[in-house]
């Protein structure tokens, strides 16, 4: 497994200083601002996160959203 890369790590950033759930369209907003405006790119991203144990997923299928793990700061 690859590390974050820059972009991904101040992503994962202006994350976890929002709300609790984190979804695609948080990240793609965020994404927006570090010049990544693609809504596939925060699709990745989030897929990313989950591969390094930095995300878990939560809702319904029809509600998907993500909360970040205790490791990352998600029970502050």
């Amino acid at each position: 497994m690859t590390a974050l890369n820059p972009r991904q790590t101040r992503l994962l950033w202006l994350l976890q200083g929002g709300r609790r759930e984190i979804t695609t369209g948080r990240a793609h907003k965020a994404n927006r601002i570090l010049g990544a405006p693609k809504r596939t790119t925060a699709r990745r991203d989030i897929a990313t996160f989950r591969q390094h144990g930095l995300l878990t997923p939560a809702g319904t299928p029809n509600r998907r959203f993500y909360l970040l793990t205790p490791s990352t700061g998600g029970d502050q």
